[in-house]
């Protein structure tokens, strides 16, 4: 997935890297000194023309990424490097990895408690310029010769830099100084641009390709109401996935920036929140099918905030419905959340945020996660534990 945060980041970060000119430049060796040979300048495996090298790369861009890309939203390229200089790689990472510069995951303010609940790798930040990354620019070198290949030719996208440095100080802005206030002054709040279009796109075809296999199902209800038909009060198809999953990579990408978004927000609400939900992927599919005012958590189950991902690509409201309208407790007024494309909507998930999904004209594609109270869920299911116990225990006696 670091493909994607780097190519999501461009769009959201000015401290860009602009891509190497020279297709065929590598990395000199640091001077005055003999490298381990894990280290040293990276070369090819064979001896191979410049001419012969570059029809290489073109093939490789025009005839199987490209289309690749924007017919699936997602290629795999094995043996990129080779056994010998991705083996050297490797020794440079795990040089890093020893050398004790990685950091965990989660770059949270030092104001907030740290949570490994949520994401639980270390990372460091290479731009390939230091020493002992000789391998890693090599490698950068020949992902900037791919994209500089495919410039033009994924979708509409112009592709002029990519990403160097971590986000994490704009989520922590993001966090801090408006989805916090946001919640607990008026209970919800919503942010545009939240992936960008590459990584958006992506997931938007991660969630296509679910729907067209024919991999979701109808919506459930929590309780089921005799003589009341089903479809009558939420018409949505579902399917839950973790992220884990074959094609879910982008789908991945988009937990781990929320997970880090509410880790940065715990502290702040009032919460603890330590774990969430599987990822509900869900379509509404056209046909004039919503879903009626509900309360996402009316019996103190353990979910408290609730994050849904809207990937709806020029969305009319006015044409094709599907509104999410909130009905805030104890206010005078409605808010009403266009489903538009990348757009990411926070709201906490009791009684205070009742909701409906207005009748949907057209297809409606959304994601959403809910976190949890820990306090609360466990105490949820200290008593389902009792009621199924005493449940037992009364049929057999």
């Amino acid at each position: 997935m670091a493909e994607y945060q780097r190519n999501q980041a461009a769009d959201q970060t000015s401290e860009d890297q602009t891509i190497r000119n020279d297709p065929h430049r590598c990395p000199d060796q640091t001077s005055g000194c003999m490298l381990p040979s894990e280290l040293r300048k990276p070369r090819s495996n064979r001896a191979k023309s410049k001419e012969h090298k570059r029809l290489n790369t073109h093939k490789l861009v025009l005839q199987y990424i490209v289309p690749c890309m924007n017919s699936y939203g997602l290629c795999i390229v094995d043996n990129f490097l080779g056994d010998r200089i991705g083996e050297r790689v490797v020794q440079e990472v795990k040089r890093i990895h020893q050398s004790g510069n990685m950091q965990d995951g989660q770059l949270v303010s030092q104001k907030l408690n740290k949570s490994k609940a949520i994401r639980g790798d270390k990372i460091a930040w290479v731009d390939g310029t230091e020493s002992g990354c000789q391998n890693i620019s090599y490698l950068l070198t020949r992902m900037d010769k791919l994209i500089t290949c495919a410039d033009g030719k994924l979708d509409k996208f112009k592709i002029r830099g990519r990403h160097k440095h971590a986000m994490d100080s704009q989520l922590e802005s993001l966090a801090l100084e408006q989805v916090v206030p946001a919640l607990l002054d008026q209970g919800f709040f919503y942010v545009d641009h939240f992936l960008g279009d590459i990584a958006g796109h992506m997931v938007l075809g991660q969630v296509k390709r679910m729907h067209y296999c024919g991999l979701l199902n109808d919506g459930q209800l929590a309780r089921r109401s005799n003589g009341v038909c089903r479809r009558s009060i939420r018409g949505d198809k579902i399917t839950w996935v973790n992220g884990t999953e074959r094609g879910t990579e982008a789908v991945n990408f988009l937990l781990t920036l929320i997970d880090k978004l509410i880790s940065l927000c715990v502290g702040q609400l009032g919460k603890s929140i330590r774990a969430r939900s599987k990822a509900m992927v869900a379509c509404y599919p056209g046909n004039g099918a919503g879903y009626v005012k509900h309360v996402d958590n009316p019996n103190a189950d353990g979910r408290c905030v609730t994050c849904i991902y809207y990937l709806n690509k020029n969305w009319n409201a006015k044409e094709h419905g599907g509104m999410l309208r909130i009905f805030p407790e104890g206010k005078s007024y409605v808010a009403d959340i266009e489903p538009l494309f990348d757009r990411l909507l926070l709201f906490w998930s009791d009684r205070r945020n009742p909701h409906e999904v207005q009748p949907s004209y057209a297809t409606r594609y959304a994601i959403t996660v809910w976190y949890f109270d820990s306090e609360e869920r466990a105490e949820a299911k200290r008593k389902f534990r009792d009621l199924t116990a005493n449940t037992q225990e009364g049929s057999s006696s």
